[in-house]
């Protein structure tokens, strides 16, 4: 599988934890460059939490506080570089 084949599976498995998370309408198409806060999802402090904490379980990270801000937030792309950097920094989490 291509570099570019996995990340397009990784930003598949975001977007479907956020549609779950949010309870978003199963037909709903996210894009990568889709806006978090505001905008249609409109993505608030408990949500962003709520995410982050099943990205941990799902990838297999732990996040340290200060590096949650709303700048991961901002689309489904910054949210997979904001997962990749942190599975690339603890490498032994036996991420999938």
């Amino acid at each position: 599988m291509s570099e570019q084949d996995k990340q397009h599976e990784k930003l598949k498995r975001i977007a479907a934890i956020v549609k779950r998370d949010l309870m978003l309408p199963p037909g709903m198409h996210l894009l990568p460059e889709t806006p978090l806060f505001g905008g249609e999802l409109d993505l608030d402090s408990l949500d962003a939490l709520l995410l982050m904490q099943s990205l941990e379980a799902e990838f297999r990270f732990k996040m340290p506080t200060e590096a949650f801000g709303p700048e991961v937030f901002k689309n489904l792309t910054t949210l997979a570089r904001f997962v990749d950097e942190q599975c690339a920094a603890a490498p032994a989490s036996g991420q999938p």
